[in-house]
């Protein structure tokens, strides 16, 4: 089943939505850890953009453009809340856990954190201009993450981010131009 016969299905059948989950779940965790460095708020940006893509699937109308863009733009627009409150709380998910809906396995997260604290120990290179990723500003660190982390292609980043593909290169060589300056 393609993707865009997927997403009809899920239209219909909401609990179909867990193969959508399961398939990106891990790359959004990625983009998240990998633009905040916090494990934490990277699970709850990660969670807060799936639900908010679960509850408004039905909205999304499919123009040949993968469903992973659309997961990447909640995302980046969850990360900006991110980093302009640094109180950031996920507004759906708190709806969620104060009334009880949700029951966690904290052995299982501290697992999952360890786990990811390891492997970010492990690349100390990755660190260093993840450091230096967050002493330039924030239009240019999101363009290098999804372009050289997700690898994505100018375009993909252009729907993402809402910005011409023009912009995206610009704003791409100015953020690698101010890497190479502070490395």
């Amino acid at each position: 089943m393609n993707e865009e016969q997927l997403i009809k299905e899920i239209k219909n059948n909401h609990v179909l939505f867990e193969k959508i989950y399961n398939k990106h779940y891990t790359t959004i965790f990625n983009y998240c850890y990998r633009r905040t460095g916090d494990f934490d708020a990277s699970k709850d940006i990660t969670s807060e953009t799936f639900l908010k893509a679960y509850l408004n699937i039905h909205k999304f109308i499919w123009k040949g453009i993968p469903i992973i863009s659309w997961l990447y733009r909640i995302t980046t627009n969850e990360i900006n809340l991110y980093y302009r409150s640094k109180k950031y709380k996920p507004k759906l998910l708190n709806k969620i856990y104060s009334e009880n809906f949700i029951s966690t396995n904290i052995e299982k997260l501290e697992e999952e954190k360890l786990n990811a604290e390891l492997e970010m120990e492990k690349h100390e290179q990755f660190l260093k201009v993840q450091s230096m990723l967050k002493k330039i500003p924030l239009k240019y660190r999101e363009v290098i993450i999804l372009k050289y982390y997700e690898r994505l292609k100018i375009k993909e980043i252009s729907i993402i981010l809402n910005k011409k593909e023009g912009t995206v290169k610009s704003l791409l060589s100015r953020g690698i131009s101010m890497l190479r300056k502070k490395i």
